[in-house]
């Protein structure tokens, strides 16, 4: 095991053990059950594709979702940096089971969007995401426009849930799953919050040969 698959099962480790029963979002990661096609991530009944709007990156540059993702799979994930359980559940399981799984991020695009503004500026979403993976595309916009990429995916907005017990200003509901689109930005599979790094390790490279 490297020196980074020890660091990033630390972070695991240690945000699985603090999640706080206060925050509506505190969920124990159970894994998933593979399903009879030998998947572990969950069926999409619905048909979605990735929403045509224009979201910024790290470095305040334009990033239309359309235009950037097609191509190659992509993992995408809504969430915050405060967040005490799901976002580092998710975020630090991937990036392990990427490295374990030989994945390499040019054939997967794993993406992150705010749903945080006021807290997450371009800088500190580049230092979060560096915790799990440098890798990984942050991306940020003011609410409504944020808001309008969740609504073309059927996803609910942001909730304030109240303090945060931590002390770092207020608990954000948000969707709590990663969902997988193909190269041609259709949605295909959904990852809910108990995923483990066990079942990415699984669909990972089905998600490469089957979805690029």
């Amino acid at each position: 095991m490297t020196r980074r698959s020890v660091g990033i099962l630390a972070v695991l480790l240690a945000v699985l053990t603090a999640c706080d029963p206060a925050s509506t979002t505190s969920i124990a990661a159970q894994g998933l059950q593979r399903g009879p096609d030998g998947w572990h991530g969950l069926p999409l009944e619905v048909e979605r594709s990735l929403p045509d709007v224009t979201l910024l990156d790290t470095e305040d540059e334009p990033f239309p979702l359309v235009d950037e993702l097609t191509g190659t799979p992509t993992l995408l994930f809504f969430g915050y940096t405060s967040c005490p359980d799901i976002c580092p559940v998710h975020l630090a399981a991937i990036a392990s089971a990427m490295e374990s799984s030989g994945t390499s991020y040019l054939d997967v695009d794993v993406v992150f969007v705010s749903v945080d503004p006021e807290r997450d500026t371009p800088e500190r979403i580049d230092d979060y995401l560096a915790n799990f993976s440098a890798r990984m595309i942050g991306l940020h916009e003011d609410l409504d426009v944020v808001g309008e990429a969740l609504a073309a995916l059927d996803l609910p907005g942001p909730i304030v849930e109240g303090p945060d017990p931590r002390g770092e200003g207020d608990l954000i509901g948000h969707p709590a799953q990663v969902i997988v689109f193909d190269a041609d930005g259709e949605a295909r599979r959904t990852y809910p919050f108990g995923a483990r790094r066990s079942d990415w390790i699984g669909d990972l490279p089905r998600i490469v040969e089957e979805y690029s």
